[in-house]
């Protein structure tokens, strides 16, 4: 994966927005996260009373973005933002032990978050990274075809 916007921005941000939705219901939230070596997968925790575990229970396909504006008019030209679909699944015994260990690795102040027994750690399998750079330029990289 030669786009070297993907890996810095996915390198130096920490938050991402989720989008799930549920019977057609959009919802969008904010999620600590951590991106795997390969960028095929992109780990965060939730609580499983949370309206985003719900709808991803109950539709796995989900879209993240990830992005480096600051706010400022020059983000229209400036900004790189990643868009990622990919399919969500709730980690179960070592797969959620690795996972975590990921997450905690970039983000160990949710340790306490991550250990309560409610607490999911997602995993996200990418399908597609769609990063946009100069607000219109657009490169995609399909890991789904590889």
């Amino acid at each position: 994966m030669e786009i070297p916007e993907l890996t810095r921005v996915m390198s130096s941000q920490l938050v991402a927005v989720l989008s799930t939705s549920d019977r057609g219901e959009p919802y969008s939230c904010l999620v600590s996260f951590e991106v795997t070596e390969d960028y095929r997968q992109i780990v965060f925790a939730t609580m499983r009373q949370r309206l985003k575990y719900r709808h991803m229970a109950a539709n796995p396909n989900v879209s993240l973005m990830v992005d480096n504006r600051e706010n400022k008019a020059s983000d229209l030209r400036q900004a790189v933002s990643i868009s990622i679909s990919g399919t969500a699944t709730d980690t179960k015994g070592d797969t959620r032990e690795k996972c975590a260990r990921l997450l905690l690795t970039r983000h160990p102040e949710l340790e306490d978050f991550v250990a309560h027994p409610d607490c999911a750690v997602i995993c996200v399998t990418v399908n597609r990274y769609y990063v946009v750079t100069d607000f219109e330029s657009v490169k995609i990289v399909d890991l789904k075809a590889e």
